[in-house]
């Protein structure tokens, strides 16, 4: 999704990865919690919760892989993920060309927004592999891994609002009309809310101190880097529990192997907080 003309938004989505909604068996009417005492081992939840881990994952190893940060890293690496920057140079090299008179924080803010929509793009060119649930005899269904398109932070007011795409336009809703309208996890509602209230509390210490430097296309990206790191935290405590569930469970034994990894790089990024630049 884009930045709307004006760019007065900071649309660091929670949802970046969110899925079009295609009703499957009896879908929750809003976000509901998933896991509750009353759980067991259940197969959809436990692909759903892995998906939205892998999901976070992706998101955040593209957003460091591209900073400069990491560029200027030790053996440019970060956090065990090496510095490519090919989606970087593209998303700055397009926002020159789209607007040759942008710069400072406008260039920073269109080439930020170009950023964005090539991590998605890199997202579903990976979704065979990060939403196979094969050996559970499942797939990942929307009731449960969230319909919601997103969530956005306006740089003027710091107030976090819904997004929906129309056209080639996004518009905001509120919050409270975009959690109504959704459907999936309450669990990861809460982590995306979680994620764009990082967003909302850098905005208002940016607008609580007049002599803040400006936005750089760096700053977006570290502080995107920051507020996934959050989300991959929450999205880890749901999959490491459903696992837990289903330890007796052989069948899911394939699967909870691949689980394990992804809760050990999860675990690896929040250990290793304290290299962030």
């Amino acid at each position: 999704m884009k930045l709307n003309k004006d760019r007065t938004w900071i649309y660091v989505v929670a949802g970046l990865s969110a899925l079009a909604l295609a009703p499957i068996g009896a879908a929750l009417a809003r976000p509901t919690q998933c896991i509750t005492k009353e759980t067991k081992c259940d197969y959809d939840l436990l692909c759903a919760f892995k998906v939205d881990l892998a999901e976070k994952l992706l998101i955040y190893e593209g957003f460091v892989s591209n900073s400069p940060a990491t560029k200027k890293a030790p053996k440019r690496t970060r956090q065990g993920v090496r510095y490519s920057g090919v989606l970087y140079d593209a998303a700055l090299a397009e926002a020159k060309a789209e607007d040759p008179t942008a710069t400072g924080e406008e260039l920073a803010s269109l080439a930020y927004g170009k950023l964005v929509t090539k991590v998605r793009k890199s997202l579903s060119q990976h979704a065979a592999k990060y939403k196979d649930c094969s050996s559970l005899e499942t797939t990942a269904k929307d009731q449960y891994v969230g319909n919601w398109s997103g969530m956005l932070t306006d740089k003027t007011d710091c107030n976090v609002y819904g997004s929906k795409l129309v056209g080639d336009t996004v518009e905001r809703v509120t919050v409270d009309d975009l959690k109504a309208a959704s459907q999936g996890c309450l669990e990861m509602w809460d982590g995306d809310r979680g994620h764009e209230s990082i967003h909302q509390s850098a905005c208002r210490d940016r607008l609580g101190n007049p002599s803040a430097p400006a936005q750089t296309f760096q700053s977006y990206m570290e502080e995107d880097i920051q507020a996934y790191r959050y989300s991959v935290e929450q999205a880890a405590k749901g999959l490491e529990t459903l696992s837990l569930l289903c330890t007796a469970d052989p069948k899911t034994a394939d699967f909870r192997k691949r689980a394990d990894d992804l809760l050990k790089k999860a675990t690896q990024y929040q250990q290793n907080q304290a290299s962030k630049p």
